[in-house]
């Protein structure tokens, strides 16, 4: 089944101040958290209307749709409307090469390519496409299939919280958009073909590349036992991170750039550490939504965290 909820972001568009709305809201949702990211107009300016934060959430859709809107009320904020994410763990991503027809017979492709796919989830599923690139005959496209329960999770939590979910995306192509809007900010950037992140975080952290296409790889690393090695063994265990990256890129074609986003900005020996031992072979770049987004601000606000809520926020602005 295929459901409108399910979007892609306008990847690489500087959208327009042009909704008669002043706030935009983006909730990253996840099993056990959720961040929240409200940006606000300011004349001409873009700002935050109150910082990022994260609420912990209880696994019950209702009791968590309640915990949110009592958060949000606590703080004072009225939220009617907001784009909200779905953890990339679940979700599953297809890139396809179509030949130019008609919509009708794309979408009868589309479905015929993925039939398998959704066979092998055993459950109630819904997904959606993106036409990310084409050429004269064909179409480069890329097919978000995601399980029903996922949805409906998110849209239990918005009912009790008073919200109507605008839309859902995975939280790996709201960080995709940052990085193709900073990309487009940085003269050193704008020539690099491939676009490729790494993510890390509680509970998804993942390796993306783009390139008229979406490969995710997941990243096996738990910040609760990290936190608690000694020097020597968390530097082993960077080691054996970089190893998951190089062999990530056995069969690709290695990018210049690596944007690096989520928990790096709370674990800054991890990129210090992998950018000495990639030396001149990489350059690790934080993906930043200030400058991504132009954003009016300039705190020390660890705000990398919140990338994906601050994305989806700016998602608001279309």
């Amino acid at each position: 089944m295929k459901l409108n909820k399910i979007k892609f972001p306008s990847l690489d568009r500087i959208l327009p101040f042009s909704k008669k709305n002043k706030l935009f809201t983006g909730i990253e949702l996840d099993t056990d958290y959720a961040r929240v990211a409200i940006l606000e107009k300011d004349g001409e300016d873009l700002i935050f209307s109150i910082m990022p934060f994260e609420i912990q959430l209880t696994g019950d859709n209702e009791q968590d749709g309640l915990i949110l809107r009592q958060e949000l009320e606590r703080r004072g904020l009225n939220v009617k409307i907001a784009n909200f994410s779905i953890p990339v763990s679940a979700v599953l991503i297809k890139n396809l090469k179509l030949p130019k027809v008609s919509e009708k017979e794309m979408i009868d492709a589309i479905e015929w390519n993925i039939k398998e796919n959704i066979e092998n989830l055993k459950t109630e599923t819904i997904y959606d496409y993106s036409i990310i690139n084409e050429d004269e005959d064909f179409y480069d496209i890329v097919v978000v299939i995601a399980k029903n329960e996922q949805i409906e999770r998110v849209l239990e939590i918005a009912k009790n919280a008073n919200i109507e979910a605008d839309t859902i995306e995975p939280s790996a192509t709201a960080l995709l958009n940052l990085a193709f809007l900073q990309k487009e900010k940085v003269d050193k950037m704008k020539q690099e073909k491939n676009i490729c992140l790494i993510h890390l975080d509680k509970n998804d952290s993942y390796l993306l590349i783009s390139n008229n296409n979406v490969i995710i790889q997941p990243i096996d690393i738990n910040f609760k036992l990290y936190e608690m090695l000694d020097p020597d063994a968390k530097e082993q265990e960077v080691m054996r991170l970089i190893n998951e990256i190089n062999y990530f890129f056995l069969t690709l074609q290695e990018p210049k750039i690596i944007y690096t986003s989520g928990l790096f900005v709370k674990y800054p020996e991890i990129k210090a550490y992998t950018q000495l031992k990639f030396s001149t072979r990489f350059i690790l770049e934080d993906i930043d939504p200030v400058l991504s987004l132009n954003i009016k601000y300039s705190g020390n606000f660890p705000v990398q965290i919140y990338n994906a809520s601050i994305s989806l926020a700016y998602r608001g602005l279309e």
